[in-house]
């Protein structure tokens, strides 16, 4: 069965919410999402509202592979309001 989430990849509005965060907190999520080093650019983030739970998410998509959770953005005041794309998911 799949689930509808809204999907944002907003460069500008990425770099806006990973300054929020702090590097710290940007470095101890990809740390504990098991990512073996840092992406190098903005290029595979995106946000994800999922409508079933109301949670707003973080991932980033590696060529050729899957998105990977990196955290969850609910409560930063950055997270984007507008550029929201819906999509099937699963």
């Amino acid at each position: 069965m799949s689930k509808i989430v809204f999907r944002n990849s907003d460069k500008q509005a990425i770099r806006q919410l990973l300054k929020e965060m702090g590097k710290e907190r940007y470095e101890c999520a990809l740390k504990d999402s098991g990512f073996l080093g840092k992406p190098l650019s903005l290029e595979g983030f995106h946000v994800e509202y999922e409508t079933d739970t109301g949670n707003i998410e973080m991932y980033f998509t590696f060529p050729m592979s899957e998105p990977k959770h990196v955290m969850s953005v609910l409560g930063f005041w950055a997270v984007p309001d507008k550029g929201w794309e819906m999509f099937r998911k699963g």
